[in-house]
């Protein structure tokens, strides 16, 4: 059940020089709304316009540079994903029921709201107690079949973009990324979410296997710089970990991490362990709570860290496995036992 309503949630919230800004208007009459009315990019950190909304009725304008997707926001409750990439837009509907708020005026509002119609459709049977696991998976199969065939019917607009950088991208190469940005109009690249999934996947193309590793130097708890060239230096394999303390499948990693340190540490492996936290105490309560005696370094913000950027990390947790002998990335991504898998085969050599 849970699988189910992640892929929902996710599938609910899916120009060069000479350019010239362009005016999109979203008209609303909206039943039962009252109040401040906003549309707010993806993240939730930009507002791209505001006003007040007068007997449900509300006007919006947002001059960009390129289409962009954004969420209608009424009285600080976020109702439904739009896409700016024809003027006007027209959303109607029932404050009272958020779901069939619909909004029309443009080839990637229409695919959205075919694809809502069809995930409804699958999901509704499944979503009681009564359903069984055999019919939950299948549900699961069935909304990546059409999240796939909407992805392919709508790859030259912005819907199709949603889809690539709300739900599709981690099952994609770098190259595939960039790739299929490519086919995207070359104004839909400089929207935010396409440009930051852009740029993320041409740092992954220079953190991939086969590369050498990118130095970085974070401060450790003590606020000591710590480089990682000096890690990389007194050993023979080093693991260069992403992670944090609120990150449930991190901390599912650590008894691995635990067991792969201690069965290797002596003969020359290192980790190299990142935190992405923002939230200091909670970083250090971790390290001291699951005893990690490797080095344990952390800007203590959050993702927005140079380190980060450099490696195309997007999610965690997230690794990669430094041969030091080499100074090259040797493995990527090591789950579970695959870590200590990868150690043995190194170590038996």
């Amino acid at each position: 059940m849970k699988k189910i309503l992640a892929i929902a949630a996710a599938a609910l919230l899916v120009v060069g020089c000479g350019s010239k800004t362009k005016t999109y208007v979203v008209e609303g009459n909206i039943e039962g709304a009252f109040g401040k009315v906003a549309l707010i990019d993806m993240s939730g950190r930009t507002t791209y316009a505001e006003t007040k909304c007068e007997n449900g009725l509300f006007s919006l304008e947002v001059e960009s540079e390129s289409p962009l997707m954004a969420v209608l926001k009424i009285r600080g409750q976020q109702l439904v994903p739009l896409f700016l990439d024809a003027s006007p837009l027209q959303i109607e509907g029932d404050l009272a029921t958020p779901d069939k708020i619909a909004v029309v005026g443009s080839a990637s509002n229409d695919a959205f709201r075919k694809f809502n119609r069809q995930q409804m459709e699958i999901l509704a049977p499944v979503m009681t107690p009564e359903s069984t696991p055999e019919q939950q998976q299948a549900a699961i199969e069935a909304l990546k079949g059409v999240m796939d065939a909407s992805y392919q019917e709508n790859k030259d607009n912005l819907w199709g973009a949603y889809l690539l950088t709300a739900a599709l991208y981690p099952q994609l190469s770098a190259q595939e990324i960039l790739d299929a940005i490519d086919l995207l109009p070359r104004e839909i690249h400089k929207e935010p979410s396409v440009a930051q999934l852009k740029e993320s996947a041409k740092a992954q193309l220079k953190s991939e296997v086969g590369n050498k590793y990118m130095d970085i130097t974070l401060p450790d708890a003590e606020g000591k710089e710590v480089a990682l060239s000096e890690v990389v230096k007194k050993n023979k394999l080093v693991l260069l970990d992403f992670w944090a303390s609120w990150c449930g499948p991190c901390m599912m990693e650590v008894p691995h991490l635990m067991k792969a340190y201690g069965d290797y540490h002596e003969k020359g492996f290192e980790i190299y362990g990142v935190s992405l936290d923002s939230d200091k105490d909670a970083w250090l309560a971790a390290v001291t709570g699951n005893n990690f005696m490797w080095v344990n370094v952390s800007s203590v913000s959050g993702f927005d860290v140079k380190a980060a950027e450099m490696y195309g990390v997007s999610a965690i947790p997230a690794n990669f496995l430094i041969d030091c002998s080499t100074g090259k990335i040797i493995a990527k991504n090591l789950r579970g036992e695959a870590l200590g898998e990868e150690l043995a085969k190194f170590f038996a050599e």
